[in-house]
């Protein structure tokens, strides 16, 4: 009851502040109207150029991607597993959201430490911002999986030994895509069957798996 009359005051604050905002700019609309339209009019230029510069960076693919360093338990899902500087991500991308029939795809990708800087005084630095290939692919799965209309996650490691399996053993996903050269990092992993697919952007495996 506290939680709903707190949602309720929330509301009604919002609406307050909004109706005050749009009193103030009446009444300088009125009392100023040539400052008031100027600064309307720099506003709306600021807003068109924000929303120019989006509109391209989403459609080249560019998409800011909400990142995790930890796996969810996702049984029936399917795992990409994306490697740094490999040629045929997109592929996999592509595979695992071809293939996602409704279910889950976690993206994992494996990264390379680019950069032994140390952490400064309270900071708490993430390597996956210093991995700009890292990002761009995230960037690209995200772009694709908004137009299938797909639920996804994203997971970024440093490229380790056991890192797939342990990822693996959380997720239970029924699928594992993967590009063939890399099926070497899933040694510890023991699907019933692999599967393999061509696609337009290369060939991909499937580590298939009932639990």
């Amino acid at each position: 009851m506290v939680l709903d009359l707190w949602h309720t005051c929330k509301f009604y604050l919002g609406l307050l502040t909004t109706a005050l905002v749009v009193l103030a700019w009446t009444t300088n609309l009125v009392a100023k109207p040539m400052a008031t339209i100027f600064g309307g009019s720099v506003t709306l230029l600021g807003m068109g150029i924000a929303f120019f510069t989006y509109a391209r960076k989403k459609q080249q693919g560019h998409v800011s991607v909400p990142i995790t360093h930890a796996a969810e338990h996702l049984p029936g899902s399917l795992l990409a597993v994306l490697v740094s500087d490999n040629e045929h991500n997109e592929a996999v991308i592509r595979s695992a959201i071809e293939n996602a029939h409704g279910k889950p795809v976690t993206f994992l990708y494996l990264g390379r430490a680019t950069t032994n800087r140390a952490p400064r005084l309270f900071e708490l630095h993430d390597p996956y911002y210093d991995d700009e290939t890292a990002r761009k692919t995230f960037g690209r799965a995200e772009h694709l999986a908004q137009k299938a209309k797909i639920a996804r996650r994203y997971v970024y490691r440093q490229q380790e030994p056991g890192t797939i399996e342990r990822i693996w053993q959380v997720i239970h996903p029924h699928d594992v895509v993967v590009s063939p050269e890399n099926t070497s990092l899933l040694e510890e992993i023991n699907p019933d069957r692999i599967r393999y697919e061509v696609t337009p952007d290369g060939r991909v495996a499937h580590l298939l798996k009932s639990w």
